[in-house]
């Protein structure tokens, strides 16, 4: 992450001939060159890894724009390993040469898979993306193209259900207020260092106030948050007359700003730990993005007093059942990523955030994807190549015109055993799913992976279904962190990196580890 003409700067070459006399540091070039070396070393060692892996692979994507006004299309990649194990890795900051169309957006990540010799038809559970509409188009057209399914970002859908339930003016005054407040505390001195010193007398923990960005409701939340921690000392502190003079006494909120933005505080609180819960990479997600809504409805239902935040809740409860729609119904014809995460997770295999019909529904498909995946896995075992294994004709008797009319005795009995192994696959994946759902729930804070490592052989064939859902992200974050790393290495010391260079130092810094 630092600029490679590091190594020719004096301080740097007196540096090294201090700690190593008569060294002679090699070139910028030559670090180029070993970097490149190092971006082909660890992209086989990883392209050798996804070849290995026994389940299916999700990826996440999100654009993003460089201080050099370059585009990027990043690109992440999460399976779960055989250790039962979440493995995530970066896959590419791919620059973008021409315009955002859908068309060209589905062809820049089929380009990724080619690089990365995997199918999107054939290994790709789900694509994790943002709601803008070009890149929901895009991922239409994988999804008819190859059947890879897509599945929207929960922090972004998060985003766009509070934005627009924010929009009471009422709302609106009151977080106008705060930012106001927090803003002059920030641009005077002399308000801050009396502030702390009421924090001293009233032994109140001693935090800044934080300023939100108008944007993102999280900080707004904790603008809010921490606005209500320090409400007494920053009323205390507005009093003192050398803080503020007689014409800006408008700077302290109305009581009634105070108890609206307090109840707007508890009425966000579910919100804002469901986003933070979902943008984890270390665990499943996935799979808790259904019940989780139920419960954000639920919440909406709490009852308060301000008229104001009523509308909030009545605004977000309709726009919950709007956006995640398609995460908490059973659709026959949608990829149902959500739903069959949450059937195949112990905590939340009862569904009972589904219809009894559609509980139902989505066991039958279970078992016919589960029926597959087996088959999957006896195409792949080797075959028996040895004669015991052929049937012998050499001692059959000739047949007559009523047998060949009616049939064989010996006839029937081959195609009985025509496929013996199928009848007791059927039977054995129709037993697992009957004693798996008939089990109690874990508790849902125990970790799902430990649980099917230890319960694999008792339930192989959903274990591979298992292990293909589970692996998805419920939100784009993982794409959003690589973008914090690639802003961070193209800075402005380093604007005239080429983008192919910035491709690779992301790639090699986001998957250290490799």
């Amino acid at each position: 992450m630092r600029p490679v003409s590091l190594v020719e700067g004096e301080a740097f070459i007196d540096m090294i001939e201090y700690a190593c006399p008569g060294f002679k540091c090699p070139s910028r070039w030559w670090f180029t060159k070993q970097l490149e070396k190092a971006y082909q070393s660890t992209l086989e060692d990883l392209k050798k890894d996804l070849q290995k892996r026994s389940s299916k692979i999700s990826l996440t994507t999100d654009a993003w724009t460089s201080i050099a006004t370059e585009t990027y299309l990043g690109v992440t990649c999460h399976y779960i390993n055989d250790n039962w194990e979440m493995v995530s890795f970066v896959l590419c900051t791919k620059p973008l040469e021409d315009r955002h169309t859908a068309e060209n957006i589905a062809r820049w990540i089929e380009e990724v898979a080619e690089k990365f010799d995997f199918s999107l038809r054939d290994d790709v559970q789900a694509i994790v993306h943002d709601n803008a509409a070009n890149v929901v188009k895009a991922l239409r057209i994988l999804e008819e193209k190859h059947g890879v399914a897509s599945l929207r970002c929960a922090g972004h859908t998060t985003q766009l259900i509070v934005n627009h339930a924010l929009k009471d003016p009422r709302i609106n005054k009151a977080l106008g207020a705060a930012r106001s407040l927090v803003g002059y505390f920030h641009s005077s001195d002399i308000a801050s260092l009396k502030l702390k010193l009421k924090q001293e007398q009233m032994g109140t923990a001693q935090h800044k106030l934080t300023q939100d960005v108008a944007v993102r409701w999280n900080s707004s939340y904790y603008m809010i948050t921490r606005l209500l921690e320090q409400r007494w000392p920053v009323t205390a502190t507005l009093s003192d007359p050398e803080v503020t003079k007689a014409g800006k006494q408008y700077l302290d909120m109305k009581a009634d700003q105070w108890s609206l933005l307090e109840e707007l505080q508890k009425a966000l609180e579910p919100f804002e730990q469901a986003t933070v819960f979902l943008s984890g990479e270390a665990y499943v997600t996935v799979s808790v993005l259904p019940p989780l809504v139920k419960g954000l409805q639920k919440s909406t239902q709490t009852a308060f007093e301000s008229a104001p935040i009523t509308t909030f809740q009545r605004a977000a409860a309709a726009e919950i059942a709007s956006r995640w729609k398609f995460e908490t119904t059973y659709d026959e014809d949608g990829n149902n990523v959500c739903i069959f995460a949450a059937a195949l997770d112990p905590r939340f295999r009862k569904l009972k955030f589904l219809s009894t019909d559609d509980i139902l529904k989505v066991k039958n498909k279970l078992q016919t994807l589960a029926l597959e995946a087996r088959r999957v896995q006896v195409r792949e075992e080797p075959e028996d190549d040895s004669p015991s294994g052929q049937p012998d004709h050499s001692r059959q008797k000739p047949k007559s015109v009523l047998d060949m009319l009616l049939g064989t005795d010996d006839d029937e009995e081959e195609l009985e055993d025509e496929n013996p192994g199928q009848d007791q696959r059927e039977d054995a994946v129709r037993n697992e799913l009957v004693v798996y759902f008939g089990e109690k729930p874990i508790p849902k804070d125990k970790n799902p992976l430990q649980w099917w490592k230890e319960n694999e052989t008792k339930f192989p064939a959903l274990a591979v279904l298992a292990k293909s859902y589970l692996a998805a992200p419920a939100t784009s974050t993982p794409s959003e962190r690589l973008f914090s790393a690639a802003g961070s290495i193209v800075n402005k010391k380093r604007v005239s990196l080429t983008k192919e260079h910035v491709d690779m130092l992301t790639f090699l810094h986001s998957n250290s580890e490799w």
